[in-house]
């Protein structure tokens, strides 16, 4: 039994090792016109301004006119969403 406890407590711990970044549509539409501007290092770092999962959503729809999209509020959304569920975890 406690060999069976063990050997599961090491898979879960590799688990979490290796599992990658939440993608979903949201990552693509990031990697495709996001990374133009700035590398996901800016939503880790201490001193971050956005608070909040509308504060992201309203960033995200303000990078729209930088990177030069046109998004709808899905598009918006689903970016946020990946953004929140891999680095800002609201």
């Amino acid at each position: 039994m406690k060999v069976r406890i063990i050997i599961s407590m090491m898979a879960l711990a590799l688990l979490s090792v290796t599992t990658p970044l939440l993608a979903g549509k949201g990552k693509a539409l990031y990697e495709k016109n996001c990374t133009r501007c700035h590398s996901t290092e800016v939503f880790t770092r201490e001193d971050r301004g956005i608070k909040s999962l509308e504060g992201l959503k309203t960033r995200v729809n303000q990078c729209t006119a930088a990177a030069e999209v046109k998004w709808v509020d899905e598009e918006i959304n689903n970016v946020a969403d990946y953004l929140n569920k891999n680095f800002y975890k609201f």
